[in-house]
């Protein structure tokens, strides 16, 4: 095992953390339960916490598919650079959880609780939006099936080939 296959195995956590994270967090705020809205913030943080290894263990991986054939190195690149934008908002809204866990664990009985559940449901929604373009993003790297048409799927090279070499 390499830092390829962990970041291939870890990273559909932050994915699934975020869409869940959200759902039970939006669930738990709209139908005022607090058990609930607090098994979602959990659900937050530990999103936040496991995209840290997704995204450390990222470069390692670039260094093991970008000589592969049909791998773009501008799909690489575009996944790298949304993936930092996907960590910094897990992250925050991973942090905003946090302080609102503590927050509500002290049993303030004021507006302030019910904010800061709405800030991190919306923080969570802007994540769930950022790992799933960075999946995506992911995905067409070596998945070409997924790739929008006018990629290609090999070297320029071997495409030119093809059409020089085709009689009709």
């Amino acid at each position: 095992m390499d830092w390829t296959y962990f970041h291939l195995a870890l990273n559909h956590f932050p994915v699934i953390g975020a869409i869940f994270g959200a759902i039970i967090l939006g669930w738990g705020v709209f139908r005022r339960n607090d058990p609930v809205s607090k098994v979602g913030l959990c659900l937050v943080v530990f999103t936040a916490m496991i995209a840290i290894p997704v995204f450390l263990t990222g470069e390692p991986a670039e260094e093991t598919v970008e000589n592969l054939p049909g791998v773009v190195e501008s799909l690489i690149e575009n996944h790298e650079d949304f993936a930092k934008f996907a960590l910094i908002a897990a992250l925050i809204s991973g942090v905003s959880a946090l302080i609102t866990l503590v927050y509500l664990s002290l049993k303030k009985e004021n507006g302030l609780g019910r904010g800061l559940l709405f800030a991190t449901l919306i923080l969570s929604l802007i994540t769930v939006a950022t790992m799933g373009w960075t999946a995506k993003l992911g995905g067409v790297i070596r998945h070409t099936e997924i790739r929008g048409t006018g990629t290609t799927t090999g070297p320029p090279d071997t495409e030119q080939k093809r059409e020089n070499t085709d009689d009709h």
